[in-house]
């Protein structure tokens, strides 16, 4: 923003010829200021369009097209049909373990990716389970294509070594890119580009993170490239190389990936390994098919390409909850008896505590939109502390008269038992329910902070009982920011609990009298409590939440484990 000068004038003694002159003196002076801060703000602002367009079009200037960029960080092309072979080294201390593959890709008319591993079971490592692991990694190379857009375009330096030969350096947006593949956002690329033919990526990392099972203190990849007779730039040779640590262990990863073939409507087949060509045409080797799309989320490559991470479609999670609540009441009917003259409702309540445990299976049938069901089991105790207000006394007035009625109370307290005074009477009661609900979480968010809504529908049946209760309502709003170097989230919230405020139900011939006991209460209850909690995302497909709810009339923790896939 351009600020305007600011000037003050000192009224003092002046000549009144110097007096008329002042006016138009200040006017020059003025309209000379506007004009060169017009000026000033016109340059800068032009100047300004120039970065942002350099800024927006850096690579184009050069001749880097979109699908060359992507080459570093897949090479897995749509346009491609391919085969790749990948040696890999991971060394853990002194336990080596090696691998070689062979990745043949091709597309269909549509534009679809068939994907497969191709290898010869004695280049395995027994030990491990390699072709998981070479489909994880196959699978995230496919997913980066969609992101290679999400560079920081504030982080692009052009550097011109000669005229012709340019490094163009930059940084991965770290708002662009999913929580499981986070680290390329610590990566610093420089692309080297002569006579207007991309020909190099080095991609070296600033900060350490979590690769292969073990911490990467450096990291370095390097891609050479090569532009093929149908003029379509490809992976020449393509290796990774990362030092860190497992623990107190030294750890180190190797790998490199090279082309064997290429194919071509109008070329024919390209080779450039004969010898791996071979090998991979052998009809004994053996064949596994990679698994790219996924039927859920829907819609996810459209929201991939706003940069905006897509979470893992399925998942099962296990929860516990303890709850404490204090229950306030306004009537009682017991057994189709009111005893609200027996028991004052307004100077009694109601302690409950409840545990839960709780199954769930969920699905995020879109990026922002999740549903999932769930099962359980509720132990309850309660108890409830209740106001007697001695109306026995007047029963036995009214029965036995005056005299008789007094004999009748002095009998009773002298048993222990005292009816014919006021007091307090608590009943314990312990209940075990199973739980069963539905729920869904809408999701929105931009850069670090997010928003969600979570609705939950259940209903609980006690142990013996055939009907189910009726279904309370849970709706949870929450904001909260996200640690995107740590995959952590804290947020804050409100949690409304709808509770009917009348409680009706049957619990059987809990007291054994060969009748079943009914009750009927209207209760006060506070529907609303404030809630914080945290989620921390412990790897590619585990996450722990935690939650602590706090109101009026209730208070409660929950945990929760989870895993995605």
């Amino acid at each position: 923003m351009n600020h305007m000068p600011m000037y003050s004038v000192n009224h003092v003694s002046i000549p009144r010829l110097f007096q008329k002159a002042l006016p138009i003196a200040m006017l020059l002076a003025l309209s000379n200021v506007s004009y060169a801060e017009e000026s000033f703000r016109k340059e800068k602002h032009n100047k300004q369009q120039l970065i942002n367009s350099a800024e927006q079009n850096v690579f184009q200037q050069y001749g880097i097209s979109e699908e060359t960029l992507k080459l570093g960080l897949s090479s897995i092309s749509s346009k491609e049909q391919q085969v790749e072979r990948v040696k890999r080294t991971l060394e853990i201390g002194d336990k080596v373990k090696k691998s070689d593959v062979f990745l043949v890709q091709s597309i269909d008319t549509r534009g679809n990716i068939d994907l497969r591993i191709k290898y010869d079971q004695s280049n395995l490592d027994d030990s491990e389970n390699v072709i998981e692991t070479i489909e994880q990694i196959t699978k995230t190379e496919y997913r980066l294509r969609s992101y290679m857009e999400s560079y920081d375009k504030s982080s692009v330096i052009v550097d011109e070594i000669s005229d012709n030969e340019v490094e163009i350096s930059f940084n991965y947006s770290k708002y662009g890119l999913p929580q499981d593949i986070a680290y390329f956002r610590f990566m610093r690329v420089k692309l080297t580009v002569l006579n207007g033919v991309a020909t190099k990526m080095v991609m070296t990392n600033s900060k350490s993170f979590e690769f292969e099972g073990f911490r990467v203190q450096r990291y370095s990849q390097e891609v050479e490239l090569t532009t093929l007779v149908n003029g379509q730039t490809v992976i020449k040779n393509k290796i990774i190389e990362a030092t860190g640590n497992q623990g107190q262990k030294k750890a180190s990863y190797y790998a490199t990936i090279e082309p064997v073939a290429f194919y071509d409507d109008e070329f024919g087949v390209l080779v450039f390994d004969e010898e791996s060509l071979k090998i991979v045409s052998d009809p004994r080797i053996r064949e596994e098919k990679v698994d790219l799309d996924r039927l859920f989320p829907l819609m996810s490559d459209l929201v991939r390409q706003q940069g905006i991470d897509v979470p893992l479609p399925y998942g099962f999670s296990v929860a516990y909850r303890n709850q404490d609540m204090d229950v306030g009441f306004n009537s009682f009917d017991i057994m189709g008896v009111n005893l609200d003259e027996w028991f004052d409702p307004s100077s009694s309540i109601g302690t409950v505590n409840a545990e839960s445990y709780t199954f769930r299976a969920d699905v995020n049938i879109l990026p922002f939109w999740n549903v999932y069901g769930f099962v359980g089991k509720v132990e309850m105790d309660a108890v409830v502390d209740a106001q007697y207000t001695g109306k026995l006394k007047d029963v036995l007035k009214d029965k036995l008269g005056v005299i008789g009625g007094g004999l009748a109370c002095g009998l009773l307290e002298s048993q222990g038992a005292d009816l014919c005074s006021p007091g307090r009477v608590q009943v314990p009661l312990h209940l075990d329910y199973d739980l069963a609900g539905i729920g869904t979480t809408l999701s929105v968010g931009y850069k670090e902070f997010f928003a969600s809504v979570t609705t939950t529908y259940s209903s609980t049946k006690l142990d013996g009982q055939e009907d189910w209760g009726d279904g309370i309502l849970t709706v949870q709003p929450m904001l909260g920011y996200q640690f995107l170097d740590y995959r952590a989230q804290v947020f804050v919230g409100a949690e409304y609990q709808g509770l009917q405020s009348r409680m009706t139900g049957n619990l059987g011939d809990v007291l054994g009298i060969g009748q079943d006991f009914t009750y009927d209460v209207d209760v006060e209850i506070k529907e609303w409590a404030y809630l914080i909690g945290f989620n921390k995302q412990i790897g590619r497909n585990l996450n722990l939440t935690g939650i602590y709810n706090k109101g009026e009339s209730r208070s409660s923790f929950t945990l929760n484990f989870g895993y995605h896939f």
